[in-house]
């Protein structure tokens, strides 16, 4: 097959990337925190996992974690990958080329072929026939064919060391293999041998497809192979080296630089680069991370339209991602004031300025529309456009020319928003200046501008003013009785449809925006939430912790959903199931903060939302939640041990069982976990009725599990407007512990038998030996109560007879030594004192046993911290049998001074004065029932027979 003379387009690029290129998410696994530098192919298998061809080994990536592989492997330099079938993959050391298949316990691999020391297999190709074309390190090819032994071998280039080849296949069945900077070869079905198409000596890899081949290296050559010979159709250079290219599924064609990566569009007449940035931030655009990209692969998370991209390179694995929400390159991040979709595919947008931007399904384009400035409200129809600005002056362009002015601005402020209901006419809110303004104003098709205020019908100022559903127009605004307005066509007139509500609202409450759905329900975005009005009732959406915000934004999709911005908290889509989901800068938002009434969709059925810092639109249409991944069981402990299991466990009660899930989601970072536990014979109808349980980050810990049968139900939600996962069904059998089985209770019932024979005897024996201790003991007890007692009555005694001793009448100075035998004489009394009150202060006069001398003192009076004080207080006689432990219950402070057992009777004396006869022990418990009541009768008596004050 020989190449004719080729029409030749060369077109220089004058930059590499159009104007803003293209952004995406990223996340780059490289540095001294990961196994591997250099990454030569990534692939995904059947069930989920991402796989690492590194110079480091084979490694396995769940979205978190990277495990290692490369045990049974002799050589750890994995050169490339193949999908062999939907469940193995085939992969390349310099040993050999290698299966890996899941197995029972875990993925399993194995030889597919050996291969001789030294022919080191580099790349792997599957053809459409389901044989394996394999390239060598020596630029030889050897080809597998099922069902034969023998393989065949090629030897289109004769180096001791290359590069590739690179395989692919056209749409005849012809097989292409492309060596860097060797040349292009092909092989027909059934040829020999390969042949060189001359001419591409300098190419760096290629993409086959049906009857294309693009080819990179200087710059970007298109093959076609539509003919019976290869004709090259376009050419266009490049400033810089390109080493890879590919295709996603979706047409778009991806090529790669030694440090970037750009797309291109293959039907434009050129192929102008359009260069990849990074963007995990809408307000940052930032240079990818790679150096020396080897391979480029895509994958697909569930329900998502828009692929992943893994980049593999010498400095690690990247991965880039489209955000649920996209924003458009070079407009602002400013605060949006107004949105408006038309029916011919256009965008209108306010940020003070206007722009004009179109949606046809494909590129979005957009410009400026230079006549106007700050617009806060906008409507159109065909041609026709018409814009409030903040000055209270609607302006009416067609095709861009102006060609009608209508001053309001003597009514109001701005037009802060418009609509058109299906008479073409041009409904307006707009804000008030120095007087009230109440409900709305029209501009017909005519161009005849009418007011709808009290008189036709409303009460309160109008925010905003929708058609939908039946062609059912209504209007909101504010106040508890005047928040909703519907027009009545024939009457042409509003009439109010305000509901009083069953649940408490703000003192300032607002309707922000309405939408109407199909079935004629009014949505509202309100001061306190979502509401829901159906001509019936009106009720506050539960929206969980959500339920009350305020909400800035309702828009009804056809299909049922509903989606909302609010204040602070984002963008939320509610189901028709009632089901929630918060999307938040992580989906690809610039804020949280809404602006009012800026949420719509378009034509081409996606949604666009305004933002205070700017404005971003669905990536997808219709859009909705997407589902995460189904979660699985990473590992698995029972009381801190390892257990290799994921799905069924029989545990002991009691054992504490640990599941750590992970979710084959990429990235998997932030990923929410919840779970249930129930009875596996739990009826279908109520296992919705068991409350989902919020897992501490992966770890699933069932508690307290009685025997029997369990179910676990585990979900996972990744962030960045994704849905919670259907359950991953766990089966727990949790057996009774060893002593509820028949063994065990005839075991114990034994044990219990020995021990009670045990005790018996024990007790038997140790009874006879405590009752002879204890006749001992009663014995000594009897001796030892007969001297207390002698010991008593002699205290009580000379008590008595110190009373007798007594002056009849007398001075304390007469009373002191009659006194002072209370401590000289045996009367087992070691101190006592006499306590008088002196005005602010207690004089106590001490009279201690050894001490020959009374001692004199002051105290401040104080019946909270002075037992003395206390008693005077009371009146009342006070016996302490151990100060420590007593004292506490009558003052705050203590000192005990030795003194253990004590009696304080109180006495007035001659001439009223209150005073305390103090007498202390240093044993406690010391004090009989019969010295208290003598104590309490001397005390008696100083008060009745001393006849002055004590001093």
């Amino acid at each position: 097959m020989k190449l004719p003379g080729p029409f030749l387009i060369l077109l220089v690029f004058l930059m590499l990337g159009n104007a803003h290129g293209q952004r995406f998410q990223y996340r780059c696994y490289q540095g001294d925190a990961f196994p591997f530098e250099r990454v030569n192919q990534t692939v995904q298998d059947s069930e989920g996992y991402v796989w690492s061809a590194t110079d480091n080994g084979l490694f396995r990536f769940d979205g978190k974690s990277y495990e290692d592989f490369n045990l049974s492997l002799r050589s750890k330099t994995i050169r490339s990958f193949e999908r062999w079938n939907d469940s193995t993959l085939l992969f390349t050391n310099d040993t050999g080329i290698y299966k890996l298949e899941p197995g029972e316990s875990g993925p399993e691999i194995s030889a597919f072929a050996n291969t001789l020391e030294r022919e080191y297999p580099t790349t792997l190709f599957k053809d459409s026939q389901a044989r394996l074309w394999s390239g060598r390190m020596d630029g030889s090819i050897v080809l597998y064919t099922p069902g034969q032994e023998a393989k065949r071998r090629y030897h289109p280039v004769k180096q001791t060391k290359t590069k590739g080849p690179f395989f692919g296949e056209d749409g005849k069945g012809t097989i292409w293999a492309l060596y860097p900077q060797i040349g292009l070869f092909f092989a027909e079905k059934g040829a020999a041998e390969f042949e060189e198409l001359a001419g591409y000596d300098d190419a760096n890899h290629f993409y086959v497809e049906d009857s294309r081949i693009w080819i990179v290296g200087k710059g970007i050559t298109e093959i076609s192979l539509s003919g019976e010979t290869p004709v090259e159709i376009k050419s266009s250079a490049s400033q810089q080296e390109l080493y890879y290219i590919t295709r996603d599924n979706s047409g778009v064609h991806y090529t790669a630089s030694h440090s970037a990566l750009y797309t291109f569009d293959s039907q434009s007449s050129s192929y102008a680069l359009s260069k990849v940035f990074g963007s995990n931030d809408p307000h940052r655009v930032e240079e990818l991370p790679l150096q020396g990209v080897s391979d480029i692969q895509f994958t697909v998370n569930a329900g998502s339209q828009k692929p992943q991209i893994w980049v593999s390179s010498e400095k690690g694995l990247c991965l880039l991602w489209t955000g649920f929400f996209q924003n458009i390159s070079g407009l602002g991040y400013d605060n949006v004031t107004g949105l408006y979709t038309t029916e011919d595919d256009q965008i209108l947008l306010s940020q003070g300025p206007v722009h004009r931007i179109l949606n046809t399904g494909g590129e979005i384009t957009y410009n400026r529309v230079a006549a106007v400035n700050g617009i806060t409200g906008m409507a159109s129809k065909g041609p026709d456009t018409w814009y409030g600005s903040t000055g209270g002056v609607i302006y009416h362009y067609r095709n861009d020319i102006l060609v009608n002015r209508y001053d309001l601005s003597d009514r109001g402020s701005g037009i802060f928003f418009m609509s058109r209901d299906h008479q073409d006419a041009i409904w307006f809110c707009q804000a008030t200046s120095d007087k009230p303004l109440l409900g709305v104003a029209k501009l017909d098709a005519g161009g005849k501008v009418s007011m709808y205020g009290r008189e036709k019908g409303f009460e309160s100022r109008i925010l905003v003013i929708r058609e939908g559903g039946r062609e059912e127009l209504y209007a909101a605004g504010i106040g508890e009785d005047s928040y909703l307005y519907k027009y009545n066509w024939e009457a042409d007139v509003f009439e109010n449809k305000s509901l009083p509500f069953s649940f408490e609202v703000s003192s300032n409450f607002e309707v922000h925006d309405i939408a109407v759905d199909d079935s004629g329900i009014v949505w509202m975005a309100s001061t306190d939430g979502l509401l829901k009005y159906d001509t019936e009732t009106v009720r506050q959406v539960n929206l969980g912790p959500y339920t009350p915000n305020e909400v800035r934004a309702v828009t009804a999709m056809p299909n049922g959903q509903i989606w909302i911005a609010t204040d602070t908290n984002g963008l939320i889509h509610l189901s028709p199931t009632g089901d929630f989901v918060v999307f938040d800068e992580e989906s690809g938002t610039p804020s949280k903060v809404a602006s009012y009434r800026c949420l719509a969709l378009d034509n081409q059925e996606q949604l666009w939302v305004g933002t205070a810092e700017g404005l971003v639109y669905s990536a997808g249409t219709l859009p909705a939640p997407l589902p995460t991944q189904v979660p699985k069981v990473r590992a698995a402990t029972l009381d801190n041990a390892q257990i290799f299991s994921d799905t069924q466990f029989e545990i002991r009660e009691g054992q504490q069982l640990q599941l750590e899930m992970t979710t084959l989601t990429f990235p998997s970072s932030g990923v929410s976990y919840q779970y249930k536990v129930f009875l596996q014979d739990t009826p279908v109808g109520e296992v919705g009725d068991f409350a989902w349980i919020m897992a501490e980050e992966a770890r699933i810990l069932p508690q307290n599990l009685l025997p029997g049968a369990y179910e676990i139900w585990i979900r996972a939600q990744q962030p960045g407007g994704y849905s919670w996962s259907e359950p991953s069904k766990v089966q727990v059998a949790v057996s009774g512990k060893w002593y509820t089985s028949w063994w065990g209770m005839l075991f114990l019932g034994l044990i219990g038998f020995l021990f009670f024979w045990f005790i018996l005897r024990r007790w038997f024996l140790t009874r006879i030996s405590g009752l002879e201790e204890s006749l001992d003991q009663k014995q000594s007890e009897i001796v030892k109560k007969e001297a207390e007692l002698k010991s008593t009555g002699t205290n009580v005694y000379m008590l008595e007879r110190l009373i007798r001793q007594m002056p009849k009448n007398g001075s304390w100075e007469d009373f002191w030594p009659t006194l002072t035998k209370l401590i000289e004489l045996p009367t087992g009394i070691d101190a006592f004192e006499i306590a008088a009150k002196k005005k602010n202060e207690v004089v106590y006069h001490l009279f201690e046993r050894a001490k020959p001398e009374k001692t004199k003192r002051l105290v401040e009076f104080n019946e909270k911290d002075d037992l003395a004080s206390y008693v005077m207080v009371n009146g009342k006689p006070l016996l302490l049998s151990d100060y420590d432990t007593e004292a506490s219950r009558y003052i705050g402070g203590k000192s005990d001074r030795g003194f253990a057992s004590r009696v304080l009777v109180p006495f007035h004396q001659k001439k009223g004065s209150p005073a305390v006869l103090c007498v202390y022990r240093h044993e406690p418990e010391a004090f009989s029932p019969l010295d208290y009541t003598l104590i309490q009768i001397l005390g008696s008596y100083l008060g009745a027979a001393v006849n002055d004050e004590l001093q």
